[in-house]
């Protein structure tokens, strides 16, 4: 644990309870641990983003290209994905255009479906009918409550 990640705990665990108004959560810990889960939530989304450039051809360089258009068109960083991912794939659409963007789309979920192991999931109707962006939101409202429910 950090020394950020120390102190928090044990402000939590020394200090009395008092109602405090305003933005103030009880348990400094849970948001500590959430923060956390949300940064790596971010990673393992990010390398699937990575895992799909590669498999439809696109190296590292072009990669880096690509995250360099979308922060100046789009002003979304690679770290930013999963708060919007329709703006990402959206951003993605004049740079491969059409089908490059489905073959993308198709690579992303089975990236996703390896990662999150939910690759039988994936063959279910109502979430072969949910957009690319639909079922990271999903994800992430799974993963992201599981660190929230004990």
């Amino acid at each position: 644990m950090s020394t950020w990640g120390q102190f928090l705990y044990y402000s939590a665990m020394t200090s009395p309870a008092k109602e405090q108004k305003g933005l103030y959560h009880s348990n400094l810990v849970a948001v500590f641990d959430l923060s956390e889960r949300r940064d790596a939530f971010a990673a393992r989304v990010a390398n699937c983003v990575s895992r799909a450039f590669y498999a439809i051809g696109s190296s590292s360089e072009t990669q880096e290209i690509v995250y360099w258009n979308l922060l100046m068109t789009r002003n979304i960083r690679k770290d930013e994905i999963i708060d919007n991912p329709e703006e990402f794939l959206e951003g993605l659409e004049p740079i491969y255009g059409d089908a490059g963007l489905f073959v993308f789309e198709h690579m992303l979920r089975r990236e996703l479906g390896r990662e999150f192991d939910i690759t039988e999931a994936l063959d279910l109707e109502a979430i072969k009918e949910a957009t690319t962006a639909d079922l990271l939101h999903l994800i992430a409202a799974a993963e992201l409550e599981e660190a929230i429910s004990p």
